[in-house]
């Protein structure tokens, strides 16, 4: 009995044993699918140029090769987000690691790359740059204002019902374009007309990235179309080919005459950036935009975004910006993009690439001073953009430090969230000092606001851009005025102040100068290129935005940032393109660049507002603050082929082989390829490593008066001696073309820094100017 008793026992531990066993195999056999799943992400397959003319044919081609890889047509179809088939070839699909390293090894396949992303950088300015449009009722005797040329905008979209999009006296659509009006949430075929000529959005890149964040949250602001929830697509859109709106302000400021740069350009609208978080653009989907945009048409691309240092290779399809303009470009499309918000550091410019037109942010001459008087009747001015309603008449005034919930740390000083006693600062302004990156403004103000107080004064340094806090009225003062509030509260008995409204002031303060956030140069990924090329207005920028949800918006906003001055340049550029629609991409770059000015409004040069207030060099300003009357009438042009940017790629040490698999060309790199390097046709000269001597080679086109004699003005870096060959330029009917040598010897004896000069050729009427940049190199490791 017993030994039968055991042995059932022993049995059912035996059966347990086996089904624990089973159990735990399962188990092992789930979690790898499961973690499969978690790692298939989308990948991009880059393979170049164009395959086939027939866009149909391309996209089988795309399929087959995901079906071969994949082992099912119906595993193609469900990984397929995109095929690039227009201005270049590649498709983006979900697939694992292990899948991405297998069909990078098919001999058509250029590279393959995850996903990445991109961040977006974010009207009085067109007078002030010298772009005096004619009102809305005197724009049918213009001939000009970039009648005929197509804007595209790869940003977050666009709000149709902005006056800024209305169609008023718009020409006809161009019989060139392609593109098409894509319906959606919120967005149907009637919010294109003659001003919006098409609209287009992809979601499929940042949709995989995000998990369905977008298809599956009800509550994002997000819509499922190419209309904008965020806003920044709108203001470039306005800044760049808005049409007049009379009487556009903010909350009553900076009140006049709205309109873009080329306010009869039509508009092509590529959503590739969303809400989620705000501001984030995927690869994929930014690929997509270029291909559409190269399909549809467009002359001229805006491109607000970018990725941040250490930059990319431009044959590195993780730079899908450098890839889709290079492709873009060789189809005669002028792509203009911003230099990065990461300013003062040097070294901090983004979107270098030589075929592209970087541009830089500066300061116009227009400012929203307000009043802070004092108890003892002194006044004190700050800036400030927050116009609502209140009326404190004098108040209790009051230092953060003195109303510390916890005295012994120093979180009050700038005013971080909980750290403010709400008995002590209940009903008074506030004064705080900002003392970290961690804190702005607008955050401190929301301390203030939940601590009881009732007005924000914030003292900082040196930092472009005013900001609304909505909540309670705040303003901005530098640390000298910071400094003499903090001294007259700690002297008075009872110190008390009054907060003015801002006032609207123009023409009263020296500009342009460089924004402190304006990203610098040198390019760390091509020191050769000068970047930035051109600086433009991206300070404090009035241009349309969505109502978000009020009645009471004016449908205007202001915005700061690269991403603002972009689009001025993109406008300037239809304006161009509209004039001489024979212009390639680098003659156009090139007019703006030579023209650009160097001077401020009180006749100095232009200075940068960072941490040295210093005079603004080419790293700054590229060829300075552009100036588009002049650009239109350049007189000489430095012209650059697709060829020529295929032997700088050579140059920077890319193989025939490699370069032949972006471009899809039979170019081979020259003997000669080093070069190439510093002999790009450029409007600017850049020479990071000078040791001896070394001579720079330039070709002009003539573009002005038939029968023209140019002369030569050098402007010599300090320790370098600069001499040209030939020093005059004599042009006529049969000679439009003339090639010169500019060489350059080192006079210094130690390891030096960048120095800056120029090189200026005159006939009298124009002054194409040329900026330099060498540094003299004493040491090598």
């Amino acid at each position: 009995m017993e030994t039968n008793s055991g042995n059932k026992r022993c049995a059912r531990k035996v059966q347990l044993l086996v089904t624990s066993t089973l159990l735990l195999l399962q188990n092992f056999l789930i979690i790898p699918q499961i973690f499969a799943k978690e790692i298939s992400s989308v990948h991009i397959v880059y393979m170049g140029d164009k395959l086939y003319h027939n866009t149909e044919t391309t996209k089988k081609y795309h399929q087959n090769m995901l079906t071969s890889l994949l082992g099912s047509k119906e595993a193609a179809k469900n990984s397929l987000l995109y095929s690039y088939k227009h201005g270049f070839s590649g498709f983006a699909a979900r697939m694992s690691k292990s899948q991405a390293q297998d069909i990078a090894k098919f001999p058509e396949v250029v590279s393959v790359i995850p996903n990445g992303i991109h961040k977006l950088h974010t009207t009085r300015s067109w007078d002030f740059i010298g772009v005096h449009h004619p009102s809305s009722k005197t724009v049918f005797t213009e001939s000009n204002l970039g009648e005929g040329t197509i804007v595209g905008v790869i940003d977050t979209g666009i709000w149709p019902e902005s006056a800024s999009f209305n169609d008023e006296a718009m020409g006809k659509i161009p019989s060139k374009w392609k593109g098409v009006c894509q319906v959606g949430e919120k967005f149907n075929s009637t919010n294109c007309n003659k001003k919006i000529i098409g609209a287009r959005w992809f979601l499929k890149g940042i949709n995989d990235h995000t998990k369905n964040l977008i298809l599956g949250n009800n509550d994002t602001s997000e819509y499922l179309s190419a209309r904008d929830a965020i806003g920044h697509g709108t203001h470039t859109a306005s800044t760049a080919a808005g049409y007049f709106v009379e009487n556009a302000n903010y909350k009553g400021l900076a009140s006049g005459l709205a309109r873009g740069g080329a306010p009869l350009a039509h508009l092509a609208i590529y959503k590739a950036c969303w809400d989620v978080p705000i501001g984030h653009c995927t690869d994929a989907d930014i690929l997509k935009a270029f291909d559409m945009a190269i399909h549809d048409g467009v002359d001229v691309i805006t491109v607000s975004l970018g990725i941040t240092i250490p930059l990319f290779s431009y044959v590195d399809q993780r730079d899908t910006i450098a890839i889709g303009s290079f492709h873009a470009t060789s189809k005669g499309i002028t792509v203009v993009c911003s230099a990065g918000n990461s300013g003062p550091i040097s070294q901090t410019v983004t979107n270098t690439a030589p075929w592209l037109i970087t541009v830089a942010a500066t300061t116009i001459d227009r400012a929203f001073p307000t009043a802070i008087t004092l108890g003892n009747n002194l006044t004190l001015w700050g800036q400030s953009i927050d116009n609502g309603k209140h009326n404190l008449g004098f108040t209790g005034l009051t230092y953060s430090e003195r109303i510390a919930r916890d005295p012994s740390d120093d979180l009050a000083k700038d005013c971080q969230s909980g750290s403010l006693n709400e008995t002590m600062a209940a009903g008074k302004i506030v004064l705080c000092f900002s003392v970290s990156d961690q804190q702005d403004i607008v955050s401190a103000a929301l301390t203030v606001k939940k601590a009881g107080g009732v007005g924000l004064i914030y003292a900082q340094h040196q930092e472009d851009g005013l900001n609304e806090c909505g909540i309670l009225p705040c303003i901005k003062v530098d640390y000298e005025a910071g400094t003499q509030l903090l001294t007259y509260i700690r002297r008075a008995r009872f110190p008390t102040a009054r907060i003015s409204f801002p006032k609207t002031v123009i023409g009263k303060w020296i500009s342009p100068r460089v924004a402190s956030f304006s990203s610098r140069g040198p390019s760390t990924m091509s020191p050769t290129v000068l970047k930035p090329d051109i600086a433009a207005p991206g300070v404090d920028i009035l241009a349309a935005f969505p109502p978000k949800g009020t009645k009471k918006s004016s449908g205007f906003t202001f915005l700061s940032g690269t991403s603002m001055s972009c689009p001025h340049v993109a406008g300037i550029a239809a304006l161009i393109k509209s004039k001489h629609p024979n212009w390639s991409p680098a003659a156009i770059r090139s007019a703006l660049v030579t023209t650009a000015s160097q001077s401020g409004t009180d006749g100095s040069l232009i200075s940068e507002e960072g941490s040295t207030n210093k005079e603004a060099d080419p790293f700054d300003i590229g060829g300075g603050q552009v100036d588009p009357n002049k650009a239109m009438n350049a007189g000489l042009i430095y012209n650059i082929t697709t060829e020529d940017y295929i032997q700088f790629l050579c140059s920077m040490g890319h193989d025939t082989a490699s370069i032949r698999k972006v471009t899809k060309t039979t170019t081979s790199c020259n003997k000669q390829k080093n070069q190439a390097l510093i002999n790009l046709n450029l409007p600017s000269i850049s020479i990071p490593n000078l040791k001896k001597d070394t001579t720079v080679m330039r070709t002009v086109t003539n573009v002005g008066n038939i029968n023209v004699v140019y002369k030569a003005i050098v402007k010599s870096p300090y320790g370098v001696k600069v001499s040209v060959e030939p020093q005059i330029l004599r042009f006529n009917s049969d000679t439009k073309v003339l090639t010169f040598n500019v060489s350059f010897i080192s006079t210094q004896k130690l390891h030096g820094d960048y120095r800056f000069g120029s090189l200026t050729w005159t006939d009298g009427k124009h002054f194409v100017r040329t900026p330099i940049a060498v540094r003299t190199i004493q040491f090598e490791s």
